[in-house]
């Protein structure tokens, strides 16, 4: 298969969980294996290295702001202290998300989500993990974050996420036409199963580490794409694609391509 070819290929992801021909190549937090998390320079490398796909998590401040970011402190990722929940848009606005990573991306700034929604806009698919475990404020975080991508015409390139089934019940219950795909971090036991396919899921998106061929069989026969996190070894990466995974979160997408275009070049001969 020529490059043009495979990125051809890529493109028929252009109805987002259609049909079964796609393979979603998703940069966990953007490109993270070389920039430091949930920052614009890391969603713009996943992009440059060909994520059709870009992952990320949204939180909100104290005073109803939406922004990407991953941990429910601030000291990691950023110089500030305490709880994102805690704090002040201005607040947030003014941390350092990029020197914990590298003294070459100081200054890097914690994104909105709109400024990494506009990045997206209609090039790539998103998807957007619900982050909150209280249940105070999780409809408003919900409902500004659906408002947000409808308002940008996003909905049909966009699956939201979330370990939290209780803000994808309340999601599928208020906007029924929002795709969405429920996280899991151990074995997908039956009750576990249900929830998709009670809900009218799209996908399910799973711990790569308990996965086997049947499990992605299964879920295959009850209509759902099976997306697997977070992925960085090439021959975990191959061995998945041969199973018939539909997406591969990674923190590496560039590895991930290069990995799937090798399976589809073996495939020819």
């Amino acid at each position: 298969m020529s490059l043009h070819l495979f990125s051809i290929s890529l493109l028929l992801v252009l109805n987002l969980f259609k049909d079964g021909t796609e393979f979603f190549i998703v940069g966990h937090r953007g490109f993270s294996a070389i920039a430091p998390e949930n920052t614009m320079a890391s969603f713009k490398k996943a992009i440059e290295a060909g994520a059709n796909m870009i992952e990320m998590d949204v939180m909100m401040s104290s005073d109803g702001g939406l922004f990407v970011f991953h941990d429910y402190k601030l000291g990691r990722t950023t110089n500030g202290r305490g709880l994102f929940r805690h704090v002040s848009k201005n607040y947030i606005r003014e941390l350092d998300a990029g020197s914990w990573f590298s003294k070459s991306f100081a200054g890097e700034h914690v994104p909105y989500l709109e400024e990494v929604i506009e990045l997206a806009n209609s090039k790539l698919y998103v998807n957007i993990e619900i982050k909150h475990k209280w249940f105070d404020g999780l409809h408003e975080l919900v409902d500004k974050t659906v408002r947000l991508v409808e308002r940008h015409h996003m909905m049909n390139s966009c699956i939201f996420s979330s370990f939290n089934l209780e803000a994808l019940r309340y999601l599928h219950s208020k906007y029924p036409e929002a795709k969405f795909g429920p996280l899991y971090r151990h074995n997908l036991n039956p009750t576990a199963q249900s929830f998709p396919l009670k809900y009218n899921a799209q996908a399910v998106i799973l711990n790569h580490h308990f996965l086997n061929g049947r499990s992605i069989e299964r879920l295959h026969k009850h209509g759902l794409k099976v997306m697997v996190y977070t992925v960085n070894s090439a021959n975990r990466i191959e061995k998945l694609i041969k199973m018939g995974v539909d997406g591969i979160i990674s923190d590496d997408p560039a590895l991930v391509k290069r990995i799937l275009h090798r399976v589809l070049e073996n495939k020819r001969f």
